[in-house]
């Protein structure tokens, strides 16, 4: 286990400060004639692409600094760059501290304002030879995972990338950016290329480690040039049947059961496309753990009293988490396709065995993804699409929804990697995911939660309820899903067994060392319940006796603590002293006395915290998904607000689970309401289309 001797209200303030005890000075100029006036630009690769640096000078200082980078992370990078100017200009240099905890752009703009200020005092840029060979380095990929890439070089050129190993996952996401990039940086020799959409991480740490191996060989300054990206162009309008907006699981569901007959393997005749804007299929449900909700018929029949069975099963199972009125038509729907979704899924290849709580994805041969079982759904449908006829295409993202003069939906304007082109449909489906990366969006509909740090697939920014809300739709719904979790790279996929809090394994508390919430409760509550605290960060505490606590031990996780004394935990968190001893007396009392009287936890679910030494760890709001949705009908055709039916549009997984259905999550209705009402909204698409 790490340990840290810092309090965490110590590394928060480093987190957001400029490291370093002060700025440093101005370094003195060298007299009149030392720039030519003007305003010269430097770039550089930082965390998510190129880093751009714009000095303006006079003849003997810098006047103005800018420094730009559209593609950095805005909580991180993104946030320091007007700071990473300023420090620029103060310096009248390109060495500055930089920004701690946004090393990547501070590096960037350093090695960009380098270039800028060379080129005001007219050097001549420098590059280095190479001496040949072969290097190799390794940089942090997904979740604390790696990329080691080797690089071969000769005097003047990169002659191989080799991805050596990349123990990042699920292999869905991360087979593009190490199939991709190594080529795409052979072909422009630079390491400044596009990044994989949706895979940050892997493709960053792929081009941090060819930058690195560079460096190894003399100096990756002469392969730091962006490409440059010729203008889109006005590609050629597509007409297709059936479009699929989305490749996530509602998505991948709906475009199979539009493409089919009886089966997978029976195509029905009907032009099908998918888009998809990452560089691949999977979208949430590849980092799900793939569980869905599903009821049988142990009789064969699944008639209507079957039905009507199951649909007031999933009211009660709902109603505890919403708080608004159940789309009671919609839960009948859902439940109409169970056996029709599980019988097409398997025809496509996908393996998904059922148990008494319900079916989860498992692989369809060796392969295995152990963290993200849900990941199986798209490698299962991977292996079937190039069998099909069904027209898939990565990396083009929805820009607008088309209509006529009626209102109603005609298709979908579309942007790809090198032109704009329209796809005209007779029917649309929108499985285009939540708005979990869109902050505008959160403050706007969902603002209890702007605190939550996300772990989200990073291409859901909400452009399906946009472009519904465009043309009439309905939102529904103002809350978040999430829940306690490590930080937004590792969120609850931790390597110790404490994140299970509803099981009451551990004490928790804020940073006053007071509990907020039932530990044994349901499981979305403690994530509301941390975003309302004054500071939105709370504490797992065991003593040594807890049964759980080699998990902590062995932990390779950063926030963990162990301390001799309460007083010394505290201070090594930031949590209050005399609030934490309090806690723990009072805490400990009601074990005794068999009775929590604060939020009722059952004392069985409860452990003393008597014998040192003491552990905690740090727990945090982690949001996953939003649960703003459009308002449906019971066949997830979009309505709008007087209640008609907005022609030939329909709605799947997480476009419409918020407000329809729930308020908070319920387990396994993630993937279940994904699946379900992908296969629904695509069976109506196809009735309305056959039997007109």
């Amino acid at each position: 286990m790490k340990k840290r001797l810092f309090a965490f209200a110590t590394a928060l303030a480093l987190a957001l400060s400029v490291a370093g005890c002060g700025k440093k000075e101005p370094e003195p100029t060298q007299g009149a004639g030392l720039y030519t006036p003007g305003t010269y630009t430097g770039e550089a690769m930082g965390y998510g692409g190129t880093v751009a640096v714009s000095v303006t000078v006079d003849a003997s200082a810098i006047t103005g600094v800018t420094v730009t980078g559209d593609q950095e992370t805005p909580t991180v990078g993104g946030a320091h760059l007007e700071e990473l100017a300023e420090q620029i200009k103060t310096a009248q240099s390109a060495e500055i501290d930089g920004v701690a905890g946004a090393t990547v752009t501070s590096t960037a703009a350093k090695e960009a304002a380098a270039k800028a200020i060379a080129a005001a005092k007219g050097e001549e840029p420098q590059s280095a030879a190479l001496t040949p060979g072969t290097y190799t380095a390794t940089k942090e990929g997904f979740q604390h995972c790696h990329v080691t890439v080797s690089v071969t070089v000769d005097e003047n050129s990169i002659q191989d990338v080799q991805i050596v190993e990349c123990t990042d996952h699920p292999i869905t996401i991360t087979d593009t950016p190490c199939r991709e990039i190594p080529q795409a940086i052979l072909d422009h020799q630079s390491f400044n290329v596009d990044g994989v959409t949706g895979a940050t991480f892997t493709s960053n740490a792929i081009k941090q480690a060819v930058k690195d191996c560079l460096d190894q060989a003399g100096s990756s300054g002469g392969f730091s040039a962006a490409p440059e990206k010729a203008p889109l162009t006005k590609g050629e309008d597509v007409h297709t049947d059936i479009l699929v907006v989305g490749g996530g699981g509602a998505g991948m569901t709906a475009a199979i059961e539009a493409y089919s007959g009886e089966s997978a393997n029976d195509p029905n005749g009907l032009r099908v496309t998918l888009i998809e804007k990452a560089g691949f299929l999977g979208g949430t449900t590849s980092v799900s753990g793939g569980a869905f909700y599903t009821y049988s018929d142990e009789t064969g029949a699944y008639d209507d009293a079957w039905l009507d069975q199951v649909v007031e099963s999933e009211k009660a199972a709902l109603s505890p988490f919403m708080n608004l009125e159940i789309n009671e038509d919609l839960v009948r729907g859902l439940a109409g396709t169970f056996l029709r979704t599980s019988t097409l899924l398997a025809s496509a290849g996908v393996n998904a065995p059922v148990s008494p709580w319900g079916a989860g994805f498992a692989s369809p041969d060796e392969h295995q993804e152990p963290r993200w079982p849900g990941a199986y759904l798209a490698y299962a449908v991977n292996k079937y699409l190039p069998t099909s006829g069904i027209d898939v295409r990565l990396n083009t993202r929805a820009m607008k929804l088309l209509t006529d003069e009626s209102g109603a939906v005609i298709g979908v304007s579309v942007q790809d990697k090198t032109s704009t082109y329209d796809i005209y449909a007779q029917k649309v489906i929108l499985a285009c995911g939540d708005f979990a990366h869109n902050p505008e969006m959160i403050r706007e509909y969902a603002p209890e939660f702007v605190e939550g740090l996300v772990f989200a697939a990073g291409t859901n920014t909400g452009d399906g309820l946009k472009m519904a809300l465009e043309v009439g739709a309905v939102p529904l719904g103002d809350t978040m899903m999430g829940s306690l979790g490590y930080d937004e790279i590792m969120g609850i996929n931790v390597d110790f067994s404490f994140l299970d809090y509803s099981a009451g394994r551990s004490m928790i508390v804020n940073m006053e060392g007071e509990r907020f919430f039932n530990e044994a409760g349901r499981w979305y509550e403690p994530y509301h319940r941390l975003l309302k605290q004054e500071v939105p960060v709370a504490w797992g505490i065991v003593d040594s006796n807890n049964p759980q606590v080699d998990s902590l031990i062995n932990s390779q996780m950063e926030y963990i603590y162990k301390a001799d004394t309460l007083e010394e935990l505290a201070e090594k968190t930031g949590v209050s002293s005399e609030g934490l001893k309090a806690t723990v007396e009072k805490y400990n009392g009601y074990i005794q006395a068999g009775e929590d009287k604060d939020f009722g936890t059952p004392v069985e679910e409860m452990h003393p915290i008597e014998a040192g030494p003491f552990y905690a760890f740090r727990l945090q709001p982690i949001t996953m998904t939003s649960l703003v949705g459009v308002k449906v009908d019971g066949q997830c055709r979009l309505l709008r607000e007087d209640g008609s039916v907005i022609p030939n549009l329909f709605g799947a997984g997480n476009m419409i689970y918020g407000g329809n259905l729930v308020s908070y999550y319920v387990a396994a209705h993630g993937v279940g309401t994904a699946l379900y009402s992908g296969d629904l909204a695509a069976q109506t698409a196809k009735a309305e289309l056959q039997n007109p």
